[in-house]
C-alpha cells in the first residue's frame, strides 16, 4: 500500500526524511510531497530526489495519510491549526521539534478532529538547510515518540521513522523536555557562549587561532547551528534549561574554587571518569 506523506519544511531534517523515504528500497512505499516557502528550495528538493511533488501551499497536504511538520518549534502549532482545516479526518500529523510539552499542551487545547503525535529525531548536523540533508541521517538514531492523548495513532508515526532506519523510544512529552534540556539544549547553550567568549578574546589577540585544536573545535562545533531554529527552542524549554544551567554552573564553580589545589582537582576529574 502506497502511503501518502507530506513534509512541511525542507531543511536538513525535512530533506533528510524525504531522501530516506525515497531511497531504492522504500521509494514504491511512499509518495512524498514537499511543502516549503521558497521555490528554490522546492526545486532543489525535486532535483536531489527528496520528494515526488512539491508545493508552496499547505493545501497540497489535503489527501495525505500523514503530515510531518519539520519547521522551527514556534511555528508548529500555527501550522497544525491550518492543516486541520485542510487534511482528511483520518490524517495523522506529527512533527520533528526538539520541544514537545508546550506544543502538545497547545494542540490539546484545540478542538480538532485531526490526531497529533509528537516525535523528535535525535539526529542532525551542525550545518543548516537542505544542502546538509542525507538519506542516512536517521540510521540507528533514536526517535522519541510522545503519543499523548492520541496514542492509538502512534503506529503510523513509528512506522515512518522506523523505515528511515531509526530506533523508536516512547516517553511522555514532559519527560522528553526535561531530559533533552540536558542532553541537547544545554550543550548548545555552552557552545554558543564559548564561541562568543572566543570572539571577544580574538579581538584582543588574534594569535588565539594558532592554539585551537580538536577539543575546542569539538565543543563549539554546534555553535554554527541555525539561530532561527535554536532561539525558539531555548524559549520554549526555558524552565528546564534554566535548571540544567544552575546545575552546570554549580559544577563549574567547584572547579573554579579548587583550581589551586591539584589533589582536589584530580579528585573531581576522577569522579567524572569513574562515575
Amino acid at each position: 500500500m502506497l502511503l501518502s506523506v507530506s513534509i512541511v519544511g525542507l531543511g536538513q531534517i525535512g530533506g533528510s526524511l524525504g531522501l530516506a523515504l525515497k531511497n531504492k528500497t522504500l521509494k514504491d512505499r511512499y509518495y512524498v510531497t514537499g511543502i516549503a516557502r521558497k521555490k528554490e528550495t522546492l526545486k532543489a528538493a525535486l532535483k536531489i530526489g527528496a520528494v515526488d511533488d512539491s508545493s508552496l501551499s499547505l493545501t497540497s497536504a489535503r489527501n495525505s495519510d500523514i503530515v510531518i511538520i519539520c519547521t522551527p518549534v514556534d511555528t508548529i502549532v500555527s501550522i497544525y491549526k491550518k492543516l486541520v482545516k485542510i487534511v482528511k479526518k483520518n490524517t495523522v500529523i506529527t512533527d520533528s521539534g526538539s520541544v514537545k510539552y508546550s506544543i502538545e499542551r497547545e494542540i490539546n487545547d484545540i478542538n480538532s478532529r485531526v490526531s497529533f503525535v509528537g516525535s523528535h529525531p535525535m539526529a542532525g548536523r551542525a550545518k543548516n538547510g537542505l544542502r546538509s540533508a542525507s538519506a542516512d541521517m536517521f540510521k540507528n538514531a533514536k526517535v522519541i515518540i510522545t503519543p499523548g492523548r492520541y496514542g492509538k495513532f502512534e503506529k503510523i508515526v513509528s512506522k515512518v521513522w522506523k523505515d528511515t532506519g531509526a530506533k523508536i523510544v516512547k516517553m511522555s512529552a514532559k519527560d522528553h523536555d526535561e531530559l533533552v534540556a540536558f542532553t541537547s539544549h544545554l550543550p548548545h547553550v555552552i557552545a554558543f557562549s564559548l564561541n562568543k567568549a572566543y570572539k571577544k578574546i580574538k579581538k584582543k589577540n588574534p594569535y588565539i587561532d594558532d592554539l585551537i585544536a580538536g577539543s575546542f573545535k569539538s565543543i563549539t562545533r554546534v555553535s554554527v547551528s541555525s539561530a532561527d531554529m535554536w532561539a525558539p527552542i531555548f524559549v520554549s524549554n526555558a524552565k528546564n534549561i534554566d535548571k540544567c544551567l544552575d546545575e552546570f554552573i554549580k559544577e563549574i564553580n567547584i572547579f573554579k574554587k579548587n583550581l589551586n589545589d591539584k589533589r582536589k582537582i584530580k579528585k573531581e576529574i576522577l569522579k567524572i571518569q569513574t562515575g
